[in-house]
């Protein structure tokens, strides 16, 4: 190739580059009012205000920020579309469309326009207030303002109300007012201390520790009390130095201690809570806590209302109140008042439809409060699976749900379970088995309660008894996986009620020292209270019972409350189980279960042996029905199921009838 050719060529080659990049800049840079107004547009839609179209940047992303803050926080999306352009003079204005979109799924739209000026060969965009919305001013913001709705109500069958919004009132300690009577340790304070004591039975060394470490207009929380249970102190206590009263309504039980954990808790939203919740949660938002509260708080909880104002940006940044310019007309210190500019619909909680009966609830409530020692009752309607009570009494007032979550030995009230094996084995009632006094299973010794021995009796006679080592020697008749069958047949396996809920775990192994302790409910073998009453409701009904707690309402997640159960459940061995579970209240452990009055009493006493103690400790059993009603009741370290666990079932069928 000549000299000049090679010339020619690199010439064509930079003309052809300029003209390339003529063309990028013609179709990217900002040449066409339509390509600043699409850029802009873009940057407004995702709300991150960094293109050099806006004619100035950083000023455009302070106003954004401050102008829409709020409102972008509290919003579940936002969408800016380009609608068009029009020229005005040798300024065009781009059209936008604001929709923004909260966290129901509720629209918000309006228009506004965005001007667009020419600078030399670029186009650039103007951020102003009225861009963010048609009738903002400069210095006024778009905030939202939301106020949560009525939590929904917790019924019970028949509709009856369980748990509700209902008013009461927050006793607190406002240091600086005590501080004016002398303070926490002068004559006024203690005075105030003791009153409180006295009539609140409160901690009052823990609330002086608070009071100390609190802030001088903090409020200090004392006690939250129902209005009823407030009127009664109220003349004692409300003019004491230092104390402060708020009332308000938070979900109340329809009476203190009504199924409580199982129903739960709520209150207001933490720190934690709101930020965690990407806007849905305010402060003044009511959150459950636990139980059915917790596990349907979505259902319950109303998000309420929400509105759009357009407020000062004072008023939205800190409260403050610096007023106007001078020779403003407007009076200075004087804030513009708010304008509603959009309100999305009010939504209040919806409710939830539990299986608990009222007076089934307050029978049980009334029964687990006569224990000694923690004490847990489920009642369970066999004919259809309802839970109709779940009662939790602590003498030292640690409310968990042990009813459906705890996880103990069942001891011999699981002979329930491990003679359904055996009877489905061939073994029937009067099928004779040894009961020594001790029996040995590979080197490990297993004995009777109190040294007890029977000697040659009928099978009816050692479990109406229960006899250990008849048990255990009669491991040998089946499988640790036929036991473990015939509590799966039982409605013993793991369930899904739509709240935190434990059944029971039965180990399969063969092991032979394991399968001898599962023959009488201890080694592996773990079972709640719900469990065991759904074993007793099952046996009732001859057939597997699936429980049922919530009716209605879906919580978080989707849990539902069905469930497979394992197998069906023999019935010539279901019906010999019932007469085996009656003979145990007419002639054995559980004979002062006779003279209750109504329908028959059938069941099986439990005493359930647990930690390394010598002699151990045990948690107290019983397992039974009356009628249409099964029960469990396991009083924690009660000793035996006669002495601790009866007393209380009595109590409970006693009061029913």
């Amino acid at each position: 190739m000549t000299k000049k050719s090679t010339t020619w060529l690199a010439i064509a080659i930079v003309l052809v580059l300029l003209a390339g990049a003529g063309a990028f800049a013609f179709f990217t840079l900002p040449l066409k009012a339509e390509t600043a107004a699409e850029d802009a547009t873009a940057d407004l839609n995702s709300g991150t205000i960094d293109s050099s179209i806006w004619s100035d940047e950083k000023t455009a992303k302070k106003l954004h920020e401050l102008v829409l803050g709020t409102v972008a926080q509290s919003m579940k999306k936002r969408s800016v579309e380009l609608t068009g352009t029009e020229q005005r003079g040798d300024d065009v204005v781009a059209k936008l469309k604001w929709t923004w979109t909260n966290q129901d799924g509720e629209p918000w739209e309006y228009a506004s326009e965005l001007p667009l000026r020419k600078r030399g060969l670029l186009w650039s965009a103007e951020l102003t207030p009225t861009v963010l919305h048609p009738d903002l001013d400069d210095g006024r913001v778009l905030v939202s303002q939301k106020t949560p709705g009525a939590r929904g109500a917790i019924l019970g069958e028949d509709g009856e109300e369980l748990m509700a919004e209902g008013p009461v009132v927050d006793i607190g300690i406002h240091p600086a007012k005590l501080d004016e009577a002398g303070g926490v340790n002068s004559n006024g304070g203690q005075d105030t201390l003791t009153t409180l004591q006295d009539e609140l039975d409160i901690d009052v060394k823990a609330l002086k520790e608070r009071i100390d470490k609190a802030e001088p207009e903090q409020f200090v929380p004392v006690i939250t009390l129902r209005e009823s249970e407030y009127r009664q102190v109220k003349d004692t206590i409300h003019s004491l130095p230092g104390t402060v009263f708020n009332s308000h309504t938070q979900p109340l039980s329809r009476k203190k201690g009504f199924a409580g954990p199982t129903l739960g808790t709520a209150g207001a939203a933490s720190a934690e809570e709101v930020e965690a919740s990407d806007g849905r949660l305010t402060g003044e938002s009511v959150v459950g806590k636990s139980g059915l509260q917790k596990a349907f708080d979505e259902d319950l909880s109303g998000p309420g209302s929400e509105a759009i104002y357009i407020s000062d940006a004072d008023d939205e940044k800190d409260g403050g109140d610096e007023g106007t310019s001078e020779g403003s007309d407007t009076d200075v210190g004087k804030a513009a008042e708010p304008v509603l500019v959009h309100e999305f619909p009010d939504h209040d909680g919806e409710e939830i439809t539990t299986t608990l009966n009222v007076g089934v609830q307050e029978a049980a409530d009334n029964a687990a409060a006569t224990g000694k020692k923690p004490t847990a009752l489920v009642a369970i309607r066999p004919s259809d699976g309802h839970i109709i009570a779940v009662a939790n009494q602590d003498p030292e007032g640690a409310a968990w749900d042990r009813a459906l979550t705890g996880q103990y030995a069942p001891g011999s009230v699981f002979k329930v379970a491990s003679g359904l094996a055996l009877l489905e084995s061939g073994v029937d009632a009067k099928t004779t088995l040894d009961c020594p006094k001790t029996t040995t299973v590979d080197g490990k010794s297993f004995k009777n309660a109190e040294d007890h021995v029977l000697g040659e009796v009928a099978f009816e006679d050692d479990f109406a008894e229960s006899c250990n080592t008849a048990f255990v020697d009669a491991a040998e008749k089946v499988s640790a996986s036929d036991v473990a069958n015939a509590a799966s047949s039982l409605g013993m396996d793991d369930i899904d009620l739509g709240i935190e809920a434990k059944m029971a775990t039965v180990p399969s192994e063969d092991d032979a020292v394991t399968h001898a302790a599962q023959m009488i409910g201890q080694g592996k073998v773990n079972s709640s209270p719900l469990a065991v009453a759904v074993m007793a409701a099952s046996v009732a009904a001859g057939d597997t019972v699936d429980p049922l707690l919530v009716v209605s309402g879906e919580s978080e997640d989707g849990r539902g409350s069905e469930t497979e159960s394992g197998r069906a459940i023999d019935v010539d061995a279901a019906t010999t189980m019932q007469k085996l579970m009656r003979r145990a209240v007419t002639d054995g452990t559980a004979d002062a279960l006779q003279d209750v009055p109504g329908e028959p009493v059938h069941g099986k006493t439990g005493t359930a042996e647990y930690g390394g103690e010598t002699p151990p400790r045990t948690h107290s059993w019983f397992a039974g029905y009356q009628g249409d009603v099964a029960v469990a009741v396991l009083v924690e370290d009660g000793g035996f199921g006669a002495e601790a666990a009866v007393p209380v079932a009595k109590q409970f069928f006693t009061e029913l009838n």
